[in-house]
């Protein structure tokens, strides 16, 4: 998984959100690490609509506040098991490197 869509999906886990939002919160979520400019947010938003990976919220769903001009987007049930299965993956990861970096080097 890409990583911008990575935190994309982890911005969105608990609740709708519209474009800065999303950017802020990958931004603090990966400690700075992630700045989702525009080009890449939004060309990002829109290949994880097309994928079906979240959604954008009608009129009728959208919370209060707000100008009114934001397009919120949440995350689907198909986008919730990617970044599930994504999260497994990274752990298995990190054990298999923590393993192998316990691991003392015998010296010949």
């Amino acid at each position: 998984m890409k990583p911008n869509w990575f935190y994309i999906l982890l911005a969105l886990a608990p609740a709708p959100r519209y474009g800065t939002a999303i950017q802020d919160d990958a931004r603090r979520l990966s400690d700075g690490a992630v700045r989702l400019w525009p080009a890449t947010l939004y060309g990002s938003l829109e290949e994880l609509v097309r994928i079906e990976w979240i959604e954008a919220l009608a009129e009728a769903e959208r919370p209060d506040g707000g100008s009114g001009r934001e397009r919120f987007y949440r995350i689907t049930p198909a986008g919730r098991a990617s970044l599930e299965t994504e999260c497994a993956r990274l752990e298995a990861m990190a054990r298999t490197a923590r393993a192998r970096l316990s691991v003392e080097v015998s010296r010949a």
